[in-house]
């Protein structure tokens, strides 16, 4: 072959796609198709709009979001070789999360902290965030997959924090438990069951 015919040939291999993270456009509406599902399942809470004016009760929001977003920059981060990952922030996510919980524990009277721990939907918080993030779990996997992360469990453990820290956003629309005590407990136990699976998934998933 002569060299002119190499260089084509070898520049017909490596046209450009697009970008892995492109695919995350998808979360938009997989997302959104989560929320129809849960407004038309368990409905939307009655008093949202008023919820979302209590900052304690925000939080729920504010605290998923927030986990969702910064997991999403780094997993961004995990499906490029040699790049620096800094998951400080979503460190940063929990321990906000925790002193909201102690400060809530504090204020709480002895005899009401196990019924506000407990609340009254603890089951359809722990089952339905793990539903509404199989969707968004699997579209980050599947990013990764087309990207070259060098940690496939941990790439795949910060992908299931991104899952479920948006769909507990979602759920958090029809959730009607305000205490942190209640949310930080139940939602973080969900999301991080999702990480966990997710881990496991991708160990075998994303092994170059």
């Amino acid at each position: 072959m002569k060299t002119d015919d190499l260089i084509r040939a070898m520049a017909g291999d490596t046209v450009v796609g697009p970008a892995p993270q492109m695919r995350l456009v998808w979360l938009l509406p997989a997302l959104a198709l989560g929320g129809v599902a849960l407004w038309s399942r368990l409905g939307l809470r009655d008093d949202l709009a008023l919820a979302l004016q209590d900052p304690v009760s925000a939080m729920r929001i504010v605290l998923a979001l927030a986990l969702g977003g910064g997991a999403l920059w780094a997993v961004v981060r995990l499906a490029r070789p040699g790049a620096v990952v800094r998951l400080w922030p979503l460190g940063l996510v929990a321990l906000v999360a925790i002193g909201l919980w102690l400060w809530a524990f504090a204020l709480m009277p002895a005899e009401g902290r196990q019924m506000a721990i407990v609340g009254k939907t603890m089951v359809g918080c722990l089952t339905t965030i793990p539903l509404l993030a199989v969707l968004p779990t699997g579209i980050v996997l599947a990013t990764l997959r087309q990207g070259a992360p060098v940690r496939p469990v941990l790439a795949g453990a910060v992908a299931g924090l991104a899952g479920g820290g948006l769909a507990a956003a979602v759920y958090a629309l029809h959730c009607t438990e305000d205490s942190p005590l209640f949310y930080v407990t139940w939602y973080g136990t969900a999301i991080l069951a999702v990480s966990a699976v997710s881990a496991l998934v991708a160990g075998r998933l994303l092994r170059w």
